[in-house]
């Protein structure tokens, strides 16, 4: 009877203790996605499409009026019919005050690889070797790792610049649809990139 007890009692410290750790341990999950550089004056900003609220441009554009680089690349390919991503996301930084000659316009891209492979190629014609790379918080380790190993062989040195004020917050992002979907979805999306070799 009292091993029975002990394990019951057993049991139940461990049902409460991970009870009292799971926030802590869900919590660092997603920050973990989270990679944040030093930057400093760098020649362009590299921004990537994908949010839906225009964080990110905003985010860019903040450190564009900050002095923070030259040239303000904006990559997104098609995102309906004949309208692209970067059309769209050029149109939002020039009402927020970037000037149009500044833009570079990556608009093939159709995933995060693309977004690198793509935007590459307008670098290197620009003679750019550092880059400020924006993104929402938990995209970053994956794009930071991705466009680091392929930009490391050009020789462009790339910061990852997560977006500050993000609708994402890694507090209880576990209690929200959205946010789950985002850090599932990060973790399954890693694990296809390691897989792939990118």
């Amino acid at each position: 009877m009292r091993k029975y007890i002990r394990i019951i009692i057993l049991t139940l410290l461990v049902i409460l203790f991970i009870w009292i750790v799971h926030s802590y341990i869900l919590e660092s999950f997603a920050k973990y996605l989270i990679v944040r550089d030093d930057i400093n004056k760098s020649d362009a900003i590299v921004v990537l499409s994908g949010d839906s609220n225009g964080e990110r441009i905003r985010q860019a554009a903040e450190l564009y009026k900050r002095g923070q680089a030259d040239y303000f690349l904006i990559s997104g390919g098609l995102l309906y019919w004949n309208v692209t991503y970067a059309d769209i996301m050029r149109r939002h930084a020039i009402s927020l005050g970037i000037p149009n000659k500044v833009i570079l316009i990556e608009d093939k891209s159709d995933s995060t690889y693309e977004n690198a492979k793509f935007s590459l190629e307008i670098l290197k014609e620009k003679g750019i070797k550092s880059i400020i790379l924006v993104t929402s918080p938990t995209h970053t380790r994956r794009a930071s790792r991705l466009f680091k190993k392929m930009y490391k062989k050009e020789g462009i040195k790339v910061s990852s610049y997560p977006v500050q004020n993000s609708r994402f917050k890694t507090e209880n992002w576990w209690m929200r649809h959205e946010d789950t979907q985002r850090v599932v979805l990060e973790y399954v999306k890693i694990i296809g990139y390691f897989i792939k070799g990118w």
